[in-house]
């Protein structure tokens, strides 16, 4: 059984035996489920489990922390006289990442306001964005390079064993 379903089963119990049938209470279950099921990661074997969900949570706190910055970045940039963008495409190497992982990430890019994802090479080793800020690439490798660490480490994966970009 995944760790998943018992993680869904676990909320469903917590819904029969608290007799609250709400989305809240499902909720509930569910933080409850995912609290039992860190709690004995050692005895049934659910770190990769645990380390996925709390990665998903860093991930969706992250992309919604980089998504208001760029917004509003973006939204002083365009009320300027003179906007500073110096539209540009660069180069992201990807290689240290999965094909899901690389989806995603170009999703991610392609959702933040300034930048969009452009293409993958066909060996999908690199990733090529368009961007508002091509002035300073580093910056953007940079928080491309965040961004990567994030889906990586919300696949389970240790975060700081994702390297992109040497």
């Amino acid at each position: 059984m995944s760790y998943l379903a018992l993680n869904l089963l676990l909320a469903v119990v917590w819904m029969l035996l608290t007799g609250g049938f709400s989305l809240f209470s499902l909720g509930v279950g569910l933080v409850m489920g995912f609290v039992a099921i860190s709690a004995g990661q050692s005895v049934i074997g659910s770190r990769r489990y645990v380390r996925a969900v709390a990665g998903t949570g860093r991930l969706l706190v992250g992309f919604v922390r980089e998504l208001v910055v760029a917004n509003l970045q973006l939204a002083r940039d365009i009320l300027r006289p003179n906007p500073p963008f110096v539209p540009g495409f660069l180069a992201f190497d990807v290689r240290a990442l999965g094909r899901a992982e690389t989806v995603a990430l170009a999703n991610l890019v392609s959702l933040t306001p300034g930048t969009v994802s452009v293409d993958l090479d066909d060996e999908g080793l690199t990733l090529y964005v368009h961007t508002l800020y091509a002035h300073d690439p580093e910056a953007t490798r940079a928080g491309l390079r965040r961004l990567a660490r994030l889906v990586h480490g919300a696949l389970g994966d240790d975060p700081s064993e994702a390297e992109t970009e040497p």
